[in-house]
């Protein structure tokens, strides 16, 4: 899936778990996808992490296009229990891609002939990505407590009249 200079390719094991541990290191993608005291990932959580989640659902690595070629920025997940997106790239973010990103992501459920989607929990304290969510028209559902106890809100958006 594309747009312009964004992408979406599925994810490939093991070569995508390299770039991953930059992403999965970064203090600023722990605290805001799994809470304030995660630990770096290793290149075997990374695996697992993504082994888990294909088994459920489409992982994609998100890529932009630069002079020498395709450079893997994050991840994303489509799947009917939760779509995650990380840009993991720091100068990366707060440019449109993880809206560009979740635009894509809306575009293949409906191709799928998926009826809504629902993300996952998002903390109170990801503002960024409640907004962003928000402005591709989910709506609150509820607010529910994450794994580490933290407040944290589901949201849904219906892609097609029941």
């Amino acid at each position: 899936m594309q747009d312009g200079d964004l992408r979406l390719r599925p994810l490939r094991l093991p070569d995508d778990i390299e770039a991953a541990l930059r992403w999965y290191a970064d203090p600023e993608v722990l605290r805001l996808s799994e809470g304030d005291a995660t630990e770096p990932y290793s290149a075997t959580t990374i695996e697992q992490m993504y082994e888990a989640l294909a088994a459920e659902a489409e992982v994609f690595v998100i890529e932009v296009q630069t002079r020498a070629g395709w450079r893997p920025i994050g991840d994303a997940t489509l799947g009917k229990r939760g779509m995650p997106i990380v840009i993991g790239e720091a100068e990366c973010r707060s440019r449109g891609l993880g809206t560009r990103t979740l635009a894509l992501l809306v575009e293949r459920a409906r191709v799928l002939g998926w009826d809504e989607l629902v993300t996952n929990e998002i903390s109170l304290s990801n503002e960024r990505s409640l907004r962003m969510f928000e402005r591709a028209g989910f709506v609150r559902l509820e607010l529910v407590r994450d794994e580490g106890g933290e407040p944290a809100l589901s949201m849904r958006k219906r892609l097609r009249d029941r």
